[in-house]
């Protein structure tokens, strides 16, 4: 059996330059508009055409890893047929445009993960799960190191760093396909991270009701933290 791969603990230099370089947080909020209900408590939006019913909650994300947000933008949908007709949408149908109406289309579960293990998250990103109010996994684990250890003291224990499952990005994803009649759906969907300055977005929400297509349209606010740790919209 092979043995685990051990990871050294960053140097705390090291953690405290990827601290200060994520002070800055992003959040997407709900905001008013036409046929459009805001519940404020649970920061949903929820719109309702046809039959067809979507609540989207933005900046919901919980699952592991953590610092997920970092690298992609999750909303929570809650996709309800109320028609009596099936109701079809995929990843290409969910977008998000910015105020310059540059689009962000919905990434699949394996994009997801392919993007959080390509940017290091085993290695400094330990940091950012700070970020979001979470600890790093630190446990305790004998093995020998040479470099660190004569064989006359013999092999000390070393922090290591457990990188956390990923799991929840398949798992917690929205389903995508044929919602049929009468039938509810919920799950998240993972857009790209957003560009920077970003301070309005609008949600679409493409889908076809037998063999029409229709789109349902919902608005959103970035806010991002102040220095003091407070919110301010873009």
């Amino acid at each position: 059996m092979q043995a685990p791969r051990v990871l050294r603990f960053p140097s705390p230099f090291i953690l405290a330059a990827v601290l200060a370089a994520g002070c800055s947080t992003t959040r997407v909020v709900a905001v008013p508009a036409g046929g459009v209900a805001l519940d404020v408590a649970r920061g949903t939006a929820t719109i309702e055409a046809e039959g067809v019913e979507i609540v989207v909650r933005p900046s919901a994300w919980q699952g592991s890893p953590s610092y997920l947000p970092g690298y992609v933008t999750p909303f929570h949908l809650v996709v309800t047929n109320g028609s009596r007709l099936p109701l079809q949408y995929d990843y290409a149908d969910l977008r998000l445009f910015d105020e310059a109406r540059f689009q962000y289309t919905a990434l699949p579960p394996g994009e997801v993960e392919r993007i959080l293990r390509s940017t290091g998250v085993s290695g400094i990103v330990i940091a950012a799960s700070a970020e979001l109010g979470s600890r790093p996994v630190l446990r305790r684990h004998r093995f020998y190191d040479p470099f660190w250890s004569p064989w006359w003291w013999g092999p000390p224990y070393h922090p290591y760093y457990a990188p956390p499952r990923l799991d929840d990005v398949f798992l917690q994803a929205l389903p995508v396909g044929v919602l049929q009649a009468g039938a509810r759906g919920q799950g998240f969907v993972y857009f790209p991270r957003l560009r920077p300055g970003v301070s309005r977005l609008t949600f679409e929400f493409h889908h076809r009701l037998g063999d029409t297509p229709r789109v349902l349209t919902l608005p959103f606010g970035v806010e991002r933290t102040e220095r003091g740790g407070g919110w301010a919209a873009s």
